[in-house]
């Protein structure tokens, strides 16, 4: 049974360039990092859209159970420090947001559904 940890935000179109920066330097630090991540992969997509404002982005990070998607939660904390270089770009990620455009929803699979 896969889960999916979804986040989907926005981003200006003055603040693009920087926010995939900044999207390139977190896939670094989890290229570097990978044993302290318990998700099996991670990707991010870019919304096709004619929309000249801005663009809107999503991160789909899949984890092979329940189990491992709650021993990151725990481990995936401000006060643990193995994770102090992720979280100081996270912070200039998300000043580059559109304020409020942020959601993160955590989705279970339905295996005997899947064709």
């Amino acid at each position: 049974m896969l889960l999916y940890a979804i986040s989907r935000w926005k981003v200006s179109k003055a603040n693009a360039k920087k926010h995939l920066e900044m999207i390139n330097r977190v896939s670094e630090w989890v290229k570097q990092n990978r044993k302290k991540c318990h998700f099996e992969r991670s990707i991010y997509c870019l919304l096709k859209t004619e929309d000249p404002s801005g663009e809107t982005w999503m991160n789909i990070d899949e984890y092979k159970d329940r189990e491992s998607y709650e021993e990151f939660t725990k481990t995936f904390q401000r006060s643990n420090s193995d994770y102090a270089g992720l979280f100081k770009i996270e912070e200039e990620v998300i000043s580059l947001l559109v304020p409020d455009s942020l959601t993160r929803e955590v989705y279970i699979e339905k295996a005997e559904l899947s064709v």
